[in-house]
């Protein structure tokens, strides 16, 4: 049995914008115009295989709060959640360019770095922020009391500081 819905006038026109033909129904044009059909994908190609020292081998997130993709060249990771991914990002920037994170040290605010060598150098001037910080890899701290812009503010400076293009040859989706 169809249901009926009441439009104003302004919907009204709008779906007879749509319209084809005099001889198509506004039941017709609604399902066109929301067409929700999965169209052909083109399938994406297999990852590479991911090294074992390439893993976030820290990652104490245990929650999962979606899936966030990182992909640096033919490499592709989902991660749980975007402090995953935001940390592995930098992970696999820093195996593809070794020396990125003692760069990446010295970038950041009078207040925070992007990473340290210790929690205290991460926030010089702001110590009850320590709390915040976490180990990265190989002795490397980050801090992770950021919000999404700011982890791919963080990104994009590491994307240009190892000479790679953001959003081509390292994508990552918060």
């Amino acid at each position: 049995m169809p249901s009926v819905i009441e439009l104003d006038l302004g919907l009204h026109k709008a779906l007879e914008a749509h319209r084809i033909s005099l001889e198509e129904s506004q039941t017709d044009i609604l399902r066109r115009v929301l067409d929700t059909t999965p169209r052909p994908v083109e399938p994406a190609p297999p990852s590479a295989p991911i090294p074992q020292d390439w893993l976030d081998q820290d990652d104490t997130t245990g929650r999962r709060t979606g899936h966030f993709r990182v992909r640096l060249h033919d490499r592709e990771y989902y991660a749980g959640s975007q402090k995953s991914a935001y940390r592995l990002a930098l992970i696999w920037l820093e195996k593809t360019r070794p020396g990125l994170l003692d760069i990446l040290s010295r970038d950041g605010t009078g207040r925070r770095r992007v990473v340290a060598r210790s929690p205290q150098a991460l926030y010089p001037r702001s110590p009850q922020l320590t709390k915040h910080a976490e180990k990265l890899c190989d002795g490397w701290y980050v801090d992770v009391n950021l919000s999404r812009e700011q982890k791919l503010a963080r990104i994009k400076t590491a994307c240009r500081l190892a000479q790679l293009d953001y959003d081509k040859d390292l994508i990552i989706e918060l």
